[in-house]
């Protein structure tokens, strides 16, 4: 078994991409192990590294959130043409790329959908990958 990589709260907290307050509250909570190091003056939290796939709890619910939000996305405002495939909104997309590479400004969801109204590519490249397509 490899042995995990330990680091002080501050690089926890870079590494991690959260504030040190919250590592400090995920080291109380168990949910990150941490041991005090160093001599009786200078004792140091450090604080083991999670695997990779650990989420913490914004990042948990965004998960989750993400797993309820369709797939196929209009392009434009009108709502016409083909459908494209989004593999990922992501927390702060501001510009939506496709699976099939095309670039738009914004993004209108699709609630109903059949396949001649999908990109081909996008269409192609998902069953490719395995992705799940929700056509009605």
């Amino acid at each position: 078994m490899a042995e995990l990589e330990r680091v002080t709260i501050q690089e926890a907290s870079y590494r991690l991409n959260l504030s040190q307050a919250e590592i400090r509250r995920y080291i109380r909570e168990g949910r990150l192990q941490a041991t005090r190091e160093g001599g009786p003056r200078d004792r140091t939290w450090m604080v083991e590294l999670p695997d990779e796939g650990w989420l913490d709890d914004d990042k948990a619910r965004y998960h989750e959130m993400a797993e309820g939000m369709p797939v196929w996305w209009w392009p434009t405002e009108a709502k016409t043409g083909i459908a494209h495939y989004i593999l990922d909104v992501g927390i702060e997309e501001t510009v939506p790329v496709y699976l099939c590479g095309l670039v738009s400004d914004n993004l209108w969801a699709v609630s109903r959908l059949t396949e001649d109204q999908c990109c081909p590519i996008c269409l192609k490249l998902a069953r490719e990958q395995g992705l799940p397509l929700n056509l009605d």
